[in-house]
């Protein structure tokens, strides 16, 4: 590749790097519950796309190739650990730790990421997708391969449990009479 094309696609990495690298890992850190998965996914896609940038092949814009190719990448090692992720993630929804339940129910109100643990793994790609990198359902549904309606209801369906997860529990009996 002449040495014009090679600072081309240097400087494509850089920006990728400097803009969008650190949003993709902590939006996939949310999709897979995992800092290691999330970052070995986005590392995995950026080396196929400089091979392939490198090979001569085009990317029209590399930070949406990027992201399709880390989904995927994420998605397959979920599947992968799926039993192990699931028993995780029902734990951690449910997790009060005993010090903060001593403390009169402190721990009652379940935080964000707990509750995204609880989602089932399409719903929680398409509210990370809208949500925490801001891509339009017609976006989603191209990047997922999925119609946009079904975006759409995933989107509904993760709200309602979202808000059903995120409300603060009612009292218990012995604790109302406190």
């Amino acid at each position: 590749m002449e040495e014009s094309g090679t600072v081309t696609f240097d400087r494509r990495f850089d920006d990728f790097y400097v803009f969008d690298y650190p949003k993709l890992i902590s939006a996939l850190r949310l999709v897979t519950g995992d800092d290691d998965a999330a970052r070995d996914a986005v590392d995995e896609a950026c080396a196929r796309a400089w091979e392939r940038l490198r090979r001569g092949r085009e990317i029209d814009v590399l930070a949406a190739w990027v992201r399709v190719v880390a989904i995927n990448g994420a998605r397959g090692g979920l599947r992968r650990r799926a039993v192990e992720r699931r028993a995780r993630a029902r734990l951690e929804a449910r997790a009060i730790p005993a010090e903060a339940e001593s403390l009169g129910g402190v721990a009652d109100a379940m935080d964000v990421r707990a509750a995204l643990a609880g989602l089932p793994r399409r719903q929680r790609e398409i509210v990370v997708l809208f949500y925490f990198l801001d891509k339009s359902v017609a976006t989603i549904a191209r990047e997922l391969n999925v119609a946009e309606g079904t975006v759409k209801a995933a989107l509904h369906r993760a709200r309602a449990l979202l808000a059903e997860l995120l409300t603060e529990r009612p009292a218990r009996p012995h604790e109302a009479q406190t």
